[in-house]
């Protein structure tokens, strides 16, 4: 009987012996499976981590920058490449950022004489309705870039010049930027003078229309109507020539012997564009017709000393 009990008490022992190592087997499965499920977990993480970082950090700011201080510089083909490059880099939270870029690029085409490229990017900006410009200035970049475009291509022909007559006439008044631009290609500045102010009076004037006509007048000598256009340009609701029509500015105060003025407006607008020569130049004219030396190389004494 005893054997028996013992016999029951082992048995007993070994399954519960049995059942808490089949446990621990168990729970080592169990947390072998988690560490898994965390190491995969923690993998995704990082490389969703990893993505994000590339995908919010590139070097579309830098390139960008560096576009810009080629724009400043006047050296557009530099500035076209790296606002191209800036663009192609894939970066999230960038839609307005990339909107500005494309403005600043499709200013670069437009300096460059290349208005179909600055066109595409303006039509392009048109569509996505983008809140980086006002609908206005935009109209008016389109509409500047056609005209330009439209009178390059054509080669400014007699043919051509009388099919913009013909429909000025007919009353399509938008015809007058056209005009304006074929003949400022022609050199024919009197013409020129008379469809940019008929297009200004019917639709507003633009930085560039003010550019214009304000060095036509200062080439003219007609400084009141060069101050004039330079004050409407001032007030375009457009910048896109607006560092031209500013340096129109310096001049007329420089043609009207208001140095000082003229000296402090060229300091603001080399401070801006430090590396443009053509400002550069103007500023050191000014600053060394303010600073001019008065006393005399040599007085009287000198030559007396020197015979």
């Amino acid at each position: 009987m005893a054997d028996r009990e013992t016999i029951e008490k082992n048995k007993i022992k070994k399954n519960i012996r049995d059942t808490k190592a089949q446990g621990r087997k168990a729970k080592r499965k169990r947390n072998l499976k988690l560490a898994i499920l965390c190491t995969i977990f923690s993998i995704i993480v990082i490389l969703g981590a990893a993505y994000v970082i590339l995908h919010c950090i590139s070097n579309k700011e830098n390139l960008r920058d560096a576009g810009i201080a080629a724009f400043n510089e006047g050296n557009y083909a530099e500035a076209i490449s790296d606002f191209d490059a800036s663009l192609s880099e894939t970066q999230w939270f960038s839609v307005k950022m990339d909107d500005d870029t494309r403005l600043y690029l499709a200013a670069s085409y437009m300096r460059s004489d290349k208005y179909d490229d600055a066109l595409a990017i303006y039509k392009e900006l048109e569509e996505k309705k983008t809140s980086v410009i006002d609908k206005e200035s935009l109209k008016t970049y389109i509409s500047l870039a056609n005209a330009l475009s439209a009178c390059k291509e054509q080669n400014i022909n007699e043919t051509y010049i009388g099919y913009l007559q013909k429909e000025y006439d007919r009353g399509n008044t938008s015809m007058a930027l056209f005009l304006g631009a074929c003949y400022q290609m022609q050199g024919k500045y009197e013409e020129m003078e008379t469809y940019y102010n008929a297009y200004k009076e019917k639709y507003g004037i633009n930085t560039y229309i003010a550019y214009q006509l304000s060095t036509y007048y200062l080439n003219e000598e007609k400084l009141d109507l060069a101050s004039s256009m330079v004050s409407q340009g001032l007030n375009a609701s457009d910048d896109l020539y607006m560092d031209k029509v500013l340096y129109n500015d310096v001049i007329i105060s420089e043609k009207n012997h208001d140095y000082e003025n003229a000296l402090s407006k060229i300091t603001s607008l080399k401070d801006k564009y430090p590396n443009d020569e053509v400002y550069k130049r103007e500023y050191d004219f000014l600053y060394s017709r303010i600073n001019m030396n008065t006393e005399p190389v040599h007085t009287e004494g000198d030559a007396e000393e020197t015979y």
